[in-house]
């Protein structure tokens, strides 16, 4: 669970970096399933693919085709990686039980599972933006984030920015994605911001509605990060009427 420094940086903040949870041995088998996945070794019928864009602008990723497209490592979106047993492990891991339980409730589902890339000397640049609003068709909005690095994040290749205490501006855009750029150029300001450099295997709580955004990678390090949102189990889709994945509480998946 947070101490009562790390409630204040939540509170203040939005965000609290929470260090190394996994072992280095968990990590190394996340990096090689990632990779397995991605080249096609380790399948899940209907999982949700996007590859990286060639020119590193956010509209393009829209213009070419969606799901899998054969082996590479150039995917620069997979969701649904709760139906995966190691990705599913770590989301249970004792530590998120406690955070999760401090932060949302005793019954724990997830919006998504997402695996987020920019690849060696590739990367889209990701607009500054929150998470959440209509587009996310849920019927409450109460959720929080837990991004890993699965690789060192820097500046070089592309860490997340975010804008500290922007959570406390509410949700500034209906779509609940990017802002406008009067916005940007107002709660933005490039001197406010931090990078949130880190090392492979660390990770960060984020309010999903402190402003954020990332750029492209610049090195042949890749940048892979594992991210998952976390919320009250009663949440439903308002499009379809049905629960998430269950996590934590009676009846969650079981990681087999």
């Amino acid at each position: 669970m947070l101490t009562q420094e790390q409630l204040k940086s939540w509170e203040d903040n939005g965000y609290v970096r929470l260090g190394r949870i996994m072992s280095r041995e968990e990590l190394a088998a996340l990096q090689r399933r990632i990779d397995d996945i991605m080249l096609g070794r380790v399948l899940y019928p209907g999982m949700f693919f996007q590859l990286d864009s060639d020119t590193g602008d956010y509209g393009d990723l829209w213009k070419q085709p969606q799901g899998y497209q054969g082996p590479t490592l150039n995917y620069r979106k997979i969701q649904d990686l709760e139906r995966d047993p190691l990705f599913l492990a770590y989301m249970q891991h004792p530590f998120f039980r406690g955070l999760t339980r401090q932060l949302v409730g005793e019954n724990v589902s997830c919006f998504r599972a997402m695996f987020m890339n920019k690849p060696a000397k590739k990367g889209t640049v990701l607009p500054y933006h929150q998470d959440g609003g209509s587009q996310w068709e849920l019927d409450r909005e109460h959720f929080i984030t837990v991004w890993t690095g699965l690789d060192p994040a820097t500046i070089e290749n592309g860490c997340v920015q975010i804008i500290p205490g922007s959570h406390k501006l509410g949700l500034l855009s209906e779509r609940g994605h990017t802002i406008t750029p009067e916005q940007e150029a107002l709660h933005c300001k490039e001197e406010d911001s931090i990078y949130l450099e880190a090392d492979a295997g660390e990770c960060f709580l984020l309010h999903n509605y402190v402003l954020h955004r990332s750029g492209v990678n610049t090195i042949t390090q890749s940048r892979r990060a594992f991210s998952v949102v976390y919320m009250d189990a009663e949440t439903r889709s308002k499009k379809t009427g049905e629960l998430f994945p269950l996590i934590f509480g009676q009846g969650a998946l079981a990681p087999v």
